[in-house]
């Protein structure tokens, strides 16, 4: 058999082009996509899939069903036309795509597959166009799942302070740093990353400072909720520092009062302790000194000096527009009736409360910052108010209730001598008749 010459056999191939157009090679189709808003939800909560029916050439109508794994998830709503069936058409020659949305609710853990099937796509000319159909696989985990795949990294990868080198060189599992400053640094930067993007940090930035010791805590928050404390402690040489002892606990004294919060009522004045000047702070009200002290780990805190040369907490309380400063009263001017049975916790300390079977509210002791009279006042811990105690009103109930007793027990008294009286009587009576018969 001779061979086509390949002049004519390239006449063929381009007649064969000639009379099948490429567009019959490449005719025109659709496809339904399925998407999700979430790859991953959690079982009781809300997924929504989205339905999008397109083509290359304009639509003209369509079908499809909306198939789901019911043993996951549970219909709740979509905008198809029949809820879980789309029969739809093009409002005119120009649509290219239809886009719907159906929402599940998620029921169990597991995979759960949103698919579309008995799909037909017509052009707007009214040809059938081949379609392909689309799917979406959903990862349905309970909470307990969700918290259990969270990030449990809570450790820092940097920690630093601008312009100084903190002892000893950063590591991941060293927690506490130190720092020695020059006198007159008053503030310093605290920088910091964590390890894990997913976690968060407290504590960094610009940190005002004391002159002595000054500690910082740095917290890294992990994506499971753990936290880890890092610790920068900074001391600030002191010019002839001054130290005191409460409790068997050292203090040393604020000598650089700048930007500490005085009480309202007190204004600054200077003693001497150890031959060194240092600030305090005077009352004309209460007649109160106090002063401000920071312990070993850079916490300030004011205590009132008393006469004796000793320094008890001093720490203001102020209920519906009454500032207290609360004290311990003596036994014998505790209100009768009234004793201390518990304390209870007020701005973060113990505050001691006497309490008394005839009155709902229990009684706090304590000095008016505003007028410098001391007082008892009942305590509401529900509306957190005080209200100025009388007494008064109480020992007279007290009384009134005493002469009500003494009343009661004199009517009983006079009871039983008339019951004794009238027996007596009876058996006189009785005996002088048995006389007479």
């Amino acid at each position: 058999m001779k061979r086509m010459p390949k002049g004519l056999l390239f006449i063929f191939v381009i007649g064969l082009f000639l009379f099948f157009p490429t567009s019959r090679a490449h005719a025109a189709s659709a496809s339904i996509r399925v998407t999700g808003a979430n790859k991953t939800v959690v079982v009781g909560n809300t997924v929504r899939a989205t339905i999008t029916v397109s083509s290359s050439t304009n639509l003209g109508s369509w079908s499809f069903d909306v198939k789901y794994d019911s043993s996951k998830l549970t219909f709740v709503s979509s905008n198809l036309e029949g809820s879980t069936r789309s029969v739809g058409y093009a409002p005119n020659g120009s649509t290219k795509s239809k886009t719907y949305t159906i929402t599940f609710r998620a029921k169990a853990s597991g995979s759960a597959k949103v698919w579309v099937a008995n799909s037909l796509v017509y052009s707007y000319g009214e040809a059938e166009l081949s379609s392909s159909n689309g799917s979406y696989t959903f990862n349905l985990i309970t909470q307990q799942q969700l918290e259990a795949s969270y990030s449990k990294n809570n450790n820092l990868s940097s920690l630093s302070v601008d312009g100084y080198e903190l002892q000893p060189k950063f590591s991941k599992d060293t927690l506490e740093y130190s720092l020695e400053l020059e006198n007159g640094v008053e503030s310093v930067k605290i920088n910091a990353k964590a390890e894990d993007s997913k976690a968060s940090i407290n504590g960094t930035g610009v940190k005002q400072l004391t002159e002595g010791d000054n500690q910082f805590k740095i917290r890294v928050i992990a994506e499971n909720g753990t936290t880890k404390d890092y610790v920068v402690n900074i001391h600030v040489k002191e010019l002839n520092p001054v130290y005191v002892t409460v409790d068997g606990e050292e203090y040393t004294v604020l000598r650089k009062t700048e930007g500490l919060s005085i009480p309202s009522t007190f204004t600054e004045s200077t003693t001497f302790i150890e031959e060194e000047e240092v600030p305090i702070f005077e009352s004309e009200i209460t007649g109160y000194r106090i002063i401000a002290l920071k312990d070993k780990e850079g916490q300030i805190s004011f205590f009132k000096m008393e006469e004796n040369g000793g320094y008890i907490p001093y720490q203001e309380t102020t209920f519906n527009g009454i500032t207290i400063f609360v004290l311990t009263p003596k036994k014998e001017d505790i209100p009768k009736g009234y004793e201390t049975k518990k304390t209870t916790i007020i701005d973060l300390r113990e505050v001691p409360i006497y309490t008394s079977k005839n009155d709902t509210y229990p009684l706090i002791y304590g000095i008016n910052i505003e007028t410098g009279k001391t007082n008892w006042y009942s305590y509401d811990a529900e509306e957190r108010t005080l209200q100025k105690f009388d007494n008064s009103q109480m020992e007279a109930l007290t009384l009134k209730n005493e002469r009500f007793l003494l009343l009661i027990a004199l009517l009983s008294a006079s009871s039983f001598l008339i019951i004794v009286f009238l027996l007596i009587y009876v058996a006189k009576v009785k005996k002088h008749m048995e006389k007479e018969m």
